[in-house]
């Protein structure tokens, strides 16, 4: 299984429109200087749904703010680089962008490890990176001064996921799945850290990801007799043990991370889908008043509005709401800037960062099925940016 980002299922399933220029300036000459940053993503292979939600959400991002701003104001503009969610290309990609003295900021990668695995070309330039993707624990360990990731990353989710589960459940036992791919075993590995740290008997159960015994798995869980069950993984790999458990007769809770976030969750379980409850960073934009006109105004241009293209266009809004602040008109104004605890109002929320480049204060939503619909429960962390 290759990890591209977080939510890519639900992401692949949402319609996008096809990657087109940015809106570059407005008159011959711009009075206030034109600014300019990268987007590093998919625009072509496998990936390019993913991609072009990425390139869509900036895209909407810079478009919205160069239709306000004034004659004295910059302008900004885009470039995209197409990395096609492959390493070597996503190698000479960050290349190509940091070759580029009029870019001041880097918004990608899709992949968190192709992200990691870029840091160093960026660290040598100076360019300030926005990760708007990736959960990917290892991507903010390494200590690097200009990174900011904006989704919760997987072992942060797993303990506010622990927490909840506790919450509503009050389970004396339970159970944490997950597979030996790329994803799943971090969140795993915090929800089992946040039970056990709670004094509740948890047992992490891993089990193979190319050749998974979904019948085995379920006669181990339930011979454990847990009171609930997480699943941390993604639908397309992992949804079998769901029919799995109910057949040897698990009839409690069950619980996923945000992989499971995704319409093939619903579509392909159907009935059995019903009172699943998932983790997710997406928060709901429709009951967020801030949001709600950005997300409508978007979608009459690009189609339903998917996590990644929030999040992209969340961390476009950083770039901006950065250069309208310090007047930074290059990538180290922009880095240093990255290291200020001021908070940023996106679309998605305020965020604020650490000196590792992940939220200060990182949330989860949790959305449950019901009547085949997602219906959105509560956050981890309630806030006045969502009303209820």
């Amino acid at each position: 299984m290759k990890r591209s980002a977080f939510l890519a299922s639900i992401g692949s399933a949402a319609a996008v429109a096809p990657a087109a220029p940015a809106l570059a300036v407005y008159g011959d000459t711009p009075l206030g200087g034109t600014v300019t940053f990268a987007v590093v993503a998919p625009f072509t292979g496998d990936a390019l749904r993913l991609g072009e939600q990425v390139g869509n959400g900036v895209r909407a991002a810079v478009d919205d703010a160069n239709a306000r701003h004034g004659a004295l104001d910059k302008v900004f503009t885009i470039r995209t680089f197409d990395d096609q969610n492959l390493l070597a290309a996503g190698l000479v990609n960050a290349e190509f962008a940091c070759d580029d003295p009029n870019i001041v900021a880097v918004i990608g990668h899709l992949s968190g490890r192709i992200t990691e695995a870029a840091m160093q070309t960026y660290v040598n330039n100076r360019m300030p990176v926005i990760c708007p993707t990736s959960t990917y624990d290892r991507l903010t360990a390494h200590g690097y001064g200009n990174l900011l990731r904006l989704p919760t990353k997987d072992s942060t989710e797993g303990h506010l996921a622990a927490r909840y589960v506790t919450a509503t459940s009050k389970p004396k036992s339970v159970a944490v799945l997950y597979q030996d791919g790329d994803y799943g075993a971090d969140v795993a590995a915090g929800f089992q850290d946040q039970m056990l740290g709670d004094k509740i008997v948890s047992t992490a159960i891993g089990f193979s990801w190319e050749k998974p015994d979904f019948a085995s798995v379920a006669k181990t869980t339930f011979a454990k007799a847990p009171d609930a069950v997480y699943l941390a993984g993604i639908p397309k790999d992992m949804l079998g043990v769901v029919p799995a458990l109910r057949a040897v007769g698990y009839a409690g809770p069950l619980y996923a991370s945000q992989g499971f976030f995704d319409p093939a969750t619903i579509s392909k379980l159907g009935k059995e889908a019903e009172g699943l409850t998932v983790s997710t960073s997406m928060p709901p934009l429709n009951l967020a008043p801030g949001a709600f006109h950005i997300k409508n105004d978007y979608e009459r241009r690009y189609g339903p509005m998917s996590p990644i293209a929030a999040f992209s266009y969340a961390a476009a809004q950083i770039v901006l709401a950065i250069v309208k602040r310090t007047g930074a008109a290059d990538r180290l104004g922009v880095m240093r800037a990255f290291n200020y605890a001021s908070a940023f109002d996106t679309i998605v929320g305020p965020l604020a960062f650490g000196t590792d480049g992940d939220l200060q204060s990182p949330n989860a939503f949790f959305y449950t099925v019901h009547d085949g619909n997602w219906r959105y429960v509560t956050a981890a962390n309630p806030s006045g940016f969502i009303v209820k």
